[in-house]
């Protein structure tokens, strides 16, 4: 005969290994056993913490090596000078060809402040296309609260250096990510 142990309710002696105690009932397994789900998802939940934890976030802490930094260099060399004049007149004359040369890249462009201000919160300067009548500007937003001072100490009719990335031309040329230079 196997062994025996006693019922965790009523104390009297059962067969080891059985799931209720044959004279009260009581489930004899333990929670886990009882709860095989809860057990799943504990087990799951506990694995993800711990692995989480020793593989961290391996960008957050690490400091930038040279091939960063050297992408960085690059970036800030690879910005295309245009006066918004000529930005404005290339997006006039051909749109799809100024969108092959110009959208979603990075720009360094000058040229006179034409209006300031706020659309949905997001703060702007329109660059004049140099036309008193004209069709397109440049339209360029600002994000960081930094420039977003300094763009409170202008007025219409400054001339400003502007660099960003285009996003190509709705009503206005839009340049987005803007940084005073």
């Amino acid at each position: 005969m196997g062994k025996m142990v006693n019922c965790k309710a009523c104390g009297k002696e059962i067969a080891k290994g059985v799931k209720k105690c044959p004279h009260c009932g009581k489930d004899q397994r333990n929670f886990f056993m009882k709860h095989k789900i809860v057990t799943l998802i504990l087990a799951v939940a506990i694995l993800g913490s711990i692995s989480s934890a020793i593989g961290g976030n391996k960008n957050s802490t690490a400091a930038p090596d040279s091939t960063q930094t050297k992408k960085t260099e690059e970036k800030k060399v690879e910005a295309i000078n245009v006066s918004a004049v000529d930005l404005a007149d290339a997006y006039e004359n051909n749109e799809v060809n100024a969108d092959k040369v110009y959208k979603g890249k990075t720009i360094l462009t000058n040229g006179t402040i034409k209006n300031i201000g706020v659309i949905n919160g997001q703060t702007f300067i329109v660059l004049s296309s140099g036309k008193d009548i004209a069709v397109t500007d440049i339209q360029c937003f600002f994000k960081e609260k930094s420039e977003i001072d300094k763009i409170a100490n202008f007025k219409k009719g400054d001339t400003v250096k502007i660099q960003g990335v285009v996003d190509g031309k709705s009503m206005n040329v839009g340049v987005n990510n803007c940084v005073l230079k």
